[in-house]
């Protein structure tokens, strides 16, 4: 019996094309693998709905200027200070401008500085919602949908002389400010806005579960020819499903409200490769069993206005694990300790002239002193603390209103 060595080649050509069962099943096998890898490393959808609940119902416009501020968090942080210290110079918006920020950091500071100020104080939360816009913008951009579906379900979420709300076809969220001239920043807490107690939505409205303390009024901050004038209308904006996220305001706003875009290519906002994955790569670091330890939840108003509180009057916030607690600094112990050494040597001979100059003066008849009206030095003492009292809460009151109660005119 004769043998035949054939090649593989040659059977190959016998045999005919086969199909690749094998290859397919392990290609999409390792796809899976990939994915759920990937997933693994990223904030979940309920860690992103607890991050972006003190922010959903913002108006589109200016939520995508918080977001996109918020991948850049040293910036806020400095345009905050900046701000604080110049906020009565007359060309603020162009000296914020010349700071060369990025623009949606600049529009927060000039439009919107309360706002900035928040970001700023809770600088924790700011950095997280940045480094996930980094990451997964498309889940952050999802996230915001759903809070805005669970608030608008519960009959918080309404249409009002403040802002409109829409509901598309395809059951997109859309909220705009009712008076593009007018832009107002809703207050409320993520613990109430959210659930659903039974009311209506009249009685949910009326109730002020949404408040609207702050407001920018566009056509006093920029001028008629600014693009960032007429952006505030904007309506296609978001970036929902899929389109691009539009932060950059050159754009025209037609009186039926139509969006008219002159290069979208340039228009929507993109980390970049770089970017990305160096914030991936930080949310996979953070994640500890199963949870991240990136802070997700912002802090209440409370620890919000103790810590502004802190950073106004410079007093350490007590209530703070961790904190300052007024107690002094071990080299100011060790310099008080050194000072009281030096002294020490001398004590004795202090002590002893003390002595003898007491006992050289003259004794005099005891009698009871004079009780004077209104308690003698106690009650001098507790008039200057009357005073002091007084003075203070003036102050606090010069201070209050030298802020104009956190609203912009």
């Amino acid at each position: 019996m004769t043998y035949r060595i054939i090649s593989a080649a040659v059977l190959c050509a016998m045999l005919g094309p086969q199909p690749l069962i094998a290859q397919d099943t392990s290609d999409t096998a390792q796809a899976e693998a990939s994915a759920e890898q990937e997933a693994q490393t990223l904030l979940t959808q309920e860690e992103l709905q607890e991050l972006v609940g003190p922010v959903a119902l913002y108006p589109d416009t200016l939520l995508i200027q918080v977001l996109v501020a918020a991948t850049y968090p040293l910036e806020v942080v400095k345009a905050d200070r900046f701000v604080q210290d110049n906020k009565d110079a007359e060309d603020l918006e162009t000296q914020i401008e010349a700071q060369g920020w990025d623009e949606s950091v600049a529009v927060l500071a000039t439009a919107f500085p309360d706002v900035l100020a928040d970001m700023a104080v809770h600088i924790e939360w700011t950095e997280t919602i940045g480094t996930a816009m980094l990451a997964q913008d498309d889940d952050v951009m999802a996230a915001v949908q759903d809070m805005r579906k669970i608030a608008e379900e519960a009959g918080t979420l309404a249409s009002g002389d403040e802002q409109t709300v829409e509901v598309t076809q395809d059951e997109t969220i859309i909220i705009q400010p009712t008076d593009p001239e007018v832009v107002y920043v809703p207050q409320y807490e993520p613990e109430t806005v959210y659930v659903d107690d039974g009311s209506d939505v009249g009685d949910a409205v009326a109730a002020g579960v949404i408040t609207f303390a702050t407001v920018a009024l566009i056509s006093e901050i920029f001028d008629d020819d600014d693009d960032w004038n007429d952006y505030w209308g904007c309506r296609n904006c978001g970036g929902w499903n899929g389109n691009p996220i539009i932060r950059n305001p050159d754009i025209d706003i037609d009186i039926d409200g139509d969006v008219n875009i002159g290069d979208r290519d340039n228009i929507g906002w993109d980390p970049g490769d770089e970017r990305r994955d160096k914030a991936r790569d930080e949310i996979g670091k953070r994640r500890g069993d199963g949870a991240t330890t990136m802070p997700v939840k912002k802090p209440d108003r409370g620890d919000e206005m103790r810590q502004r509180l802190s950073k106004e009057t410079g007093a350490a916030d007590i209530s703070r694990p961790g904190a300052d607690r007024d107690v002094q600094r071990p080299d100011a112990r060790r310099d008080a300790v050194d000072r009281t050494k030096a002294k020490a040597p001398n004590a004795p001979k202090q002590k002893a002239k003390a002595k003898a100059k007491v006992q050289s003066r003259p004794k005099q008849a005891t009698r009871p002193a004079p009780r004077a009206q209104g308690g003698g030095n106690r009650g001098a003492a507790m008039q200057r603390r009357a005073s002091s009292g007084q003075r203070a809460n003036a102050g606090a009151a010069r201070g209050h209103a030298s802020r104009g109660g956190g609203r912009r005119r």
